[in-house]
């Protein structure tokens, strides 16, 4: 007993030297031969190093300005993530906040056991796989950041949890080349033109308010990162015929107003029986990927083409298509 006592309370040199004096302990026959006061005594001694570690670790956390944090945190993914990403992030953080206000946590003081409660708690409200993915990335994220500033008081509670909803590969329908032709014919030529840049050059529909074309390359910004390339002539054509401006021909507005004017246009197109489905943007940039594999199956030439920013991703991509086994 006295030898624990000394090997705890003692402050050694080094990390090794405090390993070094618990090994010589035997603590299995220290318990086994203990008087039930013996006993008494080392539980005392636990509990007063556990609640000294609990105070310690308290007093840390309670010097971290939280709403501070998450604010940094915020304008960060702001700047450097897309619009769309920087919105997850939010919405993220305020459905973490709500599940620690109702059970009365603290959002810094969250261990692996209360994490992965709030995935079952999320899912228990009817949320769907990829919502609570969204939550628990932007959870993951934000205590990823704070373990950086604060690496020996904040670990990322999310990292490695199983709870965390599994992706599923859903085999989708995709447009076939008959219907993005029907498509670009159908609509009006601007939303033609929109369609076939991201029919015919794989770029989200985020990427057409940037969109700056000079001859045949352009550049726009995308998900937080620039990105340039060549488009086809008849992309180039079509813009033109449009009557938009090659320097900026969607410039006049913004992600949401794009992304909800094309789907409007494509479901008029779907209602007057031209296409099977009322096909999402994004839809468009998934047969762009399927058709340029299928040219000569190279991924990393697809991989460059989509800008992923590995070759995984990209597998990944094509296997939630049907492309890949």
């Amino acid at each position: 007993m006295k030898a624990l006592q000394k090997a705890i309370n003692t402050a050694p040199a080094t990390f090794a030297e405090t390993a070094q004096g618990l090994a010589a302990i035997d603590f299995k026959n220290m318990v086994e031969n203990a008087t039930p006061k013996q006993l008494e005594a080392m539980a005392k001694l636990y509990m007063a190093q556990q609640a000294q570690a609990t105070f310690t670790a308290a007093v840390k956390i309670a010097g971290i300005d939280y709403n501070a944090e998450k604010q940094i945190f915020l304008e960060n993914a702001g700047r450097t993530k897309s619009k769309h990403t920087a919105r997850s992030y939010k919405n993220g953080l305020k459905t973490l906040e709500t599940y620690a206000e109702e059970k009365r946590l603290n959002v810094l003081e969250l261990n692996p056991t209360t994490a992965d409660g709030f995935i079952y708690w999320k899912n228990q409200k009817g949320s769907s796989a990829a919502t609570v993915r969204l939550a628990v990335a932007a959870a993951s994220s934000f205590f990823t950041f704070l373990e950086r500033r604060f690496p020996e008081t904040i670990k990322n509670v999310f990292r490695g949890t199983k709870a965390r909803p599994q992706y599923h590969y859903i085999y989708i329908d995709l447009p076939t080349d008959k219907e993005i032709k029907e498509l670009i014919s159908a609509l009006p030529k601007k939303w033609g033109a929109a369609v076939y840049i991201m029919a015919g050059r794989g770029l989200r529909v985020g990427a057409l308010s940037g969109l700056s074309i000079k001859g045949l390359r352009f550049t726009t910004r995308t998900k937080g990162q620039d990105k340039s390339g060549d488009l086809d002539e008849k992309i180039v054509m079509a813009i033109k015929d449009a009557g938009l401006e090659l320097r900026q021909p969607f410039g006049d507005m913004t992600d949401e107003q794009l992304q909800h004017a094309i789907t409007y246009e494509i479901g008029k197109v779907y209602k007057a029986g031209k296409i099977r489905f009322p096909f999402s943007p994004h839809k468009l940039r998934h047969y762009y990927a399927v058709a340029e594999y299928r040219r000569n199956k190279d991924i990393r030439r697809l991989s460059k083409l989509l800008g992923h920013s590995g070759i995984a991703i990209t597998e990944r991509y094509l296997r939630g298509l049907g492309e890949v086994d």
